[in-house]
C-alpha cells in the first residue's frame, strides 16, 4: 500500500463534508457491482448469506445506515485496501455512466489528482477506440516523487503553502501538462530562493533573473564558510555549485522554450514529459541543497 492512509482520510473527509454522493447517480449495490463481487463478500447481519443481501436490506429496505457507511465498512477497507482497489473506487466514482454532472464530475478529479500528487500517482482521462471517456490511475516517474517528497517536507516546515501547493501543481502536471510542469519548476525555485533570501534579511530587488537569484542565495548562504576543506574538495564543490546553476539556468530556458507564461504560435512543438520531470528534478534537488545549507548557517 503505496497511497497513505493519510491521504486516503483526506479525500474521504472532503467527500463527508460536503455531502458527495459516492455511488453517483446509480444504486449502491450497482455501482459496488462494477468493482466488487457481493456475492463472495460475507454479510454482517446473520439473516443474509453475503454483502449484496446485507446491503439491500440497510439501504433499500430499512434504509437504516447513514450514506457514508461505505467508507467506514471493513469489507471494502478502503483506508486500507490495495492501492490497486482504492485507485478503481475514485476511478468508478467518476466513471461517465455513474456521474452524469460534468462540473461535479471535474471537480471530483481535481480533489483526487491534487491528493494523489503526494503519493505518486493521478487519474487521467482515457477513451476507448469506440470514443467512450474512461478513467484510468497512471504512476509519476518514482525518482522524481522521491525528490518532491524531500522537498515537500521543507514546507511543511517553513510553514508555506504556497511552496506546498507549487509542488503539488508541479507533480500532477508532470505528464499531463509539461509545460505547465516546467513553468511551475522555475517559480518554485525562484520562491524558494526569495523565502532564504528574505529570511537572512539579505536585499534584493525582485526582479532578478533565475541564475541571479540562485547566486544571490548560495552567496548568502555560504556553503564551505564555516568548513575547512582542502582544496581539491573545494574545487569540486565550486564545480557542483556551477552545475546546479547551470541546472537553473537549463530549467529558465526550457521555460522560454516550452513552459507556461510564454505565448506560442500555432504549431507549436509540445515538449515530452521527461524533459519535464527532467526540470523538476533539477529544480528539486537545487531546493533541497538551498535550504539544507540555509539550515546549517
Amino acid at each position: 500500500m503505496n497511497i497513505s492512509e493519510e491521504t486516503r482520510r483526506r479525500i474521504v473527509r472532503t467527500l463527508r463534508s460536503e455531502g458527495i454522493n459516492w455511488h453517483g447517480n446509480l444504486g449502491e449495490v450497482e455501482f459496488l457491482s462494477r468493482i466488487y463481487d457481493l456475492d463472495k463478500l460475507p454479510s454482517h447481519d446473520c439473516r443474509f448469506e453475503d454483502a449484496r443481501g446485507d446491503i439491500l436490506q440497510h439501504r433499500v429496505r430499512n434504509y437504516d445506515w447513514t450514506d457514508d457507511w461505505i467508507f467506514d465498512d471493513d469489507r471494502f477497507d478502503l483506508l486500507h485496501c490495495s492501492d490497486d482497489e482504492f485507485l478503481r473506487f475514485l476511478c468508478e466514482m467518476i466513471h461517465p455512466a455513474v456521474r452524469l454532472n460534468k462540473q461535479e464530475d471535474a471537480k471530483l478529479l481535481e480533489l483526487f489528482n491534487e491528493e494523489l500528487a503526494r503519493e505518486g500517482y493521478k487519474i487521467v482521462e482515457t477513451k476507448t477506440r469506440f470514443g467512450k471517456i474512461r478513467y484510468e490511475p497512471t504512476g509519476i516517474l518514482p525518482h522524481t516523487v522521491d525528490a518532491l517528497r524531500q522537498v515537500r517536507d521543507i514546507a511543511e516546515a517553513i510553514d508555506s503553502e504556497y511552496i506546498q501547493r507549487e509542488i503539488v501543481r508541479m507533480t500532477v502536471a508532470i505528464e499531463k501538462d509539461p509545460e505547465l510542469a516546467i513553468g511551475t519548476a522555475k517559480e518554485f525555485v525562484e520562491t524558494m530562493c526569495k523565502t532564504i533570501l528574505t529570511a537572512r534579511k539579505k536585499p534584493f530587488k525582485g526582479d532578478e533573473n533565475l541564475p541571479k537569484l540562485v547566486y544571490l542565495t548560495i552567496e548568502e548562504v555560504k556553503p564551505m564558510g564555516k568548513t575547512q576543506l582542502d582544496p581539491a574538495t573545494q574545487k569540486s564543490v565550486r564545480r557542483m555549485l556551477g552545475t546546479l546553476s547551470t541546472l537553473t539556468q537549463c530549467v529558465a530556458e526550457l521555460r522560454n522554450l516550452y513552459g507556461t507564461g510564454h505565448g506560442k504560435g500555432v504549431g507549436a512543438a509540445i515538449i515530452d514529459p521527461v524533459y519535464a520531470a527532467l526540470a523538476v528534478n533539477a529544480a528539486a534537488t537545487l531546493a533541497l541543497f538551498l535550504h539544507q545549507l540555509y539550515e546549517k548557517g
